[in-house]
């Protein structure tokens, strides 16, 4: 996968994700964010952009909170 290809996947999926936050689509929302600023952190790294990869670091570290907490949140639910 090229670079320019990376940079382009993840800002579809970020494109996607924030279309699906604002239509509510929650936790699906979470994980289109989650794949698209983790490639997006990926690129960063490969291009030595310290200022893109600590904010794309950073989004794709509270989304994978996210991920985490709900499913928490559904396990919980069947016990």
């Amino acid at each position: 996968m090229t670079l320019s290809s990376l940079k382009w996947y993840g800002t579809t999926l970020c494109l996607i994700g924030i279309a699906l936050t604002s239509f509510n689509v929650y936790p699906l929302n979470i994980l289109f964010g989650l794949i698209g600023s983790g490639l997006w952190t990926v690129a960063g790294y490969v291009q030595d952009d310290t200022p893109l990869v600590l904010v794309e670091g950073v989004a794709t570290g509270l989304y994978a909170f996210g991920v985490v907490t709900y499913l928490i949140v559904e396990i919980s639910k069947w016990m």
